[in-house]
Parts: C-alpha cells; structure tokens; sequence
C-alpha cells in the first residue's frame, strides 16, 4: 500500500518505526517543521532508546542517504498536496489533536484510507462524522488504539473465553511504561 504521514513529529515517527516495508510503501511526509522532517529521515539520535522507537525511514527501508530516500518519499508542508496525489491510497494522520477531525475527514472526502493517533477527535460529534465519512466512500478508519491490536491482550480475552482462569471476579491492571524505579520516566528524552 502506498501510503503519506501527515505529522511527523512524535508518535508520526514512532509509526515510522512500525512500518513493515514489506506492506507499505510511505511516497510522502508531510509537516512544517524542518527538525520533525529530517528526523522522519534520520530517526531520533536523542538517545540509544529513542533511535530504537524512531528509526527513521532510512533505517526500515534500507536507503544510506537521505537523497536517496528522497527520489522515493516526497516532502510537503500542506497536507492539500497529499490529498491531491492519486498515487497516495492510505494516510497516517500523527497531527494534534486539533487537527485529527478536520484533516481525516478531507482524507476520507478525497478517497484516501486513514490510520489516525489516538484520541480520535475532541468530541463524539467528530467523532461520528469522521466514522459516517468513512462509511459513504467505503473507505477503512482506523484509530491507533495499538494496544488492541497487541498479541498479550488478545492471549488474555482467549484465556478468559477458553475458562483457563476460572470465574473471575475482579481485575486489577496496571501499566508503568518502562518506569523500573523512581524518578524513571521513560517519557523523559535521554
């Protein structure tokens, strides 16, 4: 699938470390700030933790320059540019969250498949038009909610349906993101 990132910043990059390129072929980025685009290139050099959550589309497609990664990813600062190309059949859209309603739903207008970053938009009412928008032009939304998509919880709902754990009756979750000890956040760039 040949696809363009709106938004590279953060969690854009981060996706960029997910692609599998065996499946997709990224034709376009998108964004404003030249510091976010040459890190969708070069990946995050912050720390040995960043580049390892944000690669950079060197790195997952194999290209040594960044002019070579150039004469396959095109580079717009106006999402309008994305929407216009005909070769573009998905979008991931890593904007803010301001943005994910309007810029999603002129996706979907303009016949494009979108993967948006979570939270979906700032209310249900977007919510429900960019969900309607997919519907009239058959079109696949998908939200990053990751974790359901994520091998331990599907292993734990079958583990529950087969009876393994018998009755349950309470559950207690929680989730430290890699905070091992205090004053360890692994949200802090190293």
């Amino acid at each position: 699938v040949r696809i363009a990132i709106i938004g590279t910043g953060d969690e854009g990059n981060v996706l960029i470390g997910g692609l599998n390129p065996d499946y997709v072929e990224v034709g376009m980025i998108c964004d404003i700030r030249p510091s976010s685009i040459h890190r969708a290139f070069h990946g995050d050099w912050a720390s040995p933790y960043a580049l390892a959550a944000r690669p950079g589309l060197m790195q997952v497609y194999g290209w040594k320059t960044e002019a070579e990664a150039k004469k396959h990813v095109a580079v717009v600062s106006d999402y309008q540019d994305v929407l216009r190309d005909p070769t573009i059949e998905g979008i991931i859209i890593g904007l803010p969250l301001h943005l994910h309603a309007e810029v999603t739903i002129a996706a979907l207008a303009a016949g494009k498949h979108v993967l948006v970053e979570k939270l979906m938009a700032h209310n249900v009412a977007q919510c429900k038009l960019m969900g309607r928008t997919a519907l009239q032009n058959d079109l696949h939304l998908s939200i990053g909610h990751q974790r359901h998509y994520n091998i331990l919880y599907d292993n734990a709902v079958n583990m529950i349906e087969w009876g393994l754990l018998g009755e349950i009756h309470h559950i207690r979750a929680q989730w430290h993101r890699n905070n091992s000890f205090p004053g360890s956040d692994a949200w802090q760039k190293w």
